[in-house]
């Protein structure tokens, strides 16, 4: 059985802001070079950064 509940009570999440998109990002990029992929965690810290830097620029 198929629980729904209405559009009312149907949220979305906020848009989360550039500092906690970007440490979640590293977390990810820390668990990655925990599991042997460093690639992945390097590529995942220039993604954290970038988001960073957009965000900065966006400001001004």
């Amino acid at each position: 059985m198929m629980l729904r509940s209405s559009t009312s009570e149907t949220r979305l999440p906020a848009p989360a802001s550039a500092l906690v998109l970007s440490d979640r990002l590293i977390a990810l990029a820390e668990d990655a070079e925990r599991a042997g992929l460093r690639d992945t965690a390097t590529r995942l810290v220039r993604l954290a950064c970038s988001v960073l830097d957009e965000s900065r620029r966006d400001r001004h």
